[in-house]
């Protein structure tokens, strides 16, 4: 059985770090981890991963909404949102 394949988007990098440990830990293979909308974008076209866990709010001209309606629309992934604020 294959890993399930993930890209994490988020722009603070201590949580993106503890997020990548997290999962790998529990046996997922991270395809890469994205700081900002565009490069979220990139790295989900090079890779194609499983799904896609991105912070609503992103550094940048992009957030994590625009982000993820543009990977979905284009890409076809599921995304799903992950954020600390209410």
């Amino acid at each position: 059985m294959s890993r399930l394949r993930l890209l994490i988007v988020e722009d603070e990098a201590i949580v993106a770090a503890d997020l990548k440990l997290r999962l790998t830990q529990l046996g997922y293979q991270v395809m890469g981890v994205a700081s900002n909308g565009q490069a979220a974008i990139k790295l989900a076209r090079q890779h194609l991963p499983d799904l896609v866990l991105m912070d609503i709010h992103l550094s940048g001209s992009m957030d994590g909404i625009e982000a993820a309606q543009e990977i979905r629309a284009n890409l076809h992934l599921p995304v799903v949102f992950l954020t600390a604020y209410s």
